[in-house]
């Protein structure tokens, strides 16, 4: 089995969604010992945003005729092994709480990558991920119109993975979800 880890929020230990989703890897590693676990930290080593020469480097829409620099080449390879982590995973645990009313941006730049590549050469269906999806932060809680924010950014992340072929997400706000969820599925 492979998971990938992936955590976005820059608030390092204090953060909520990277607490979560270290108690998610310890359950799961626990559950299954002889798991691969690949852990990108998007927010100690950002991918550098999705400019136009690299939408057009990775979509395979580069005029040939124009040279490309080194830098351009490393960021279309580094974006390629991003789609195939994604690809070769099992098991995603996405760290993604909201930021001032949206996605962290380093995570933004690694969705802005798999989505361009994605509609370039669409993948298929990926029924066999299971995305564990911590939106945890920001204090927001289930009532009233702060509620509405989260779900709002729940809806559009399940969107973004739902294009890319994902039909599994369990989101988990808490590490009391995350129990709940980790127990319905050792009971299934």
């Amino acid at each position: 089995m492979n998971i990938l880890h992936i955590d976005s929020c820059a608030h390092g230990d204090h953060s909520t969604s990277r607490q979560i989703t270290s108690a998610a890897i310890t359950a799961l590693t626990a559950a299954i010992p002889q798991a691969n676990v690949m852990y990108r930290d998007l927010a100690a080593a950002p991918l550098s945003h999705a400019s136009g020469p690299l939408l057009q480097a990775i979509s395979k829409r580069w005029d040939a005729h124009i040279p490309m620099s080194a830098e351009l080449r490393a960021e279309a390879l580094q974006s390629a092994s991003l789609l195939q982590e994604f690809q070769d995973a099992d098991v995603l645990v996405l760290g993604a709480p909201m930021h001032n009313y949206s996605v962290p941006s380093t995570l933004k730049a690694w969705m802005d990558r798999l989505l361009e590549l994605h509609a370039n050469a669409p993948t298929p269906r990926r029924d066999d991920l299971h995305v564990l999806l911590v939106t945890a932060g920001c204090g927001v809680t289930e009532q009233g119109d702060l509620g509405q924010l989260i779900a709002n950014h729940e809806n559009q992340l399940q969107a973004a993975l739902q294009h890319m072929g994902v039909s599994r997400v369990e989101v988990v706000r808490t590490k009391a979800a995350l129990q709940q969820v980790l127990e319905l599925k050792s009971a299934a």
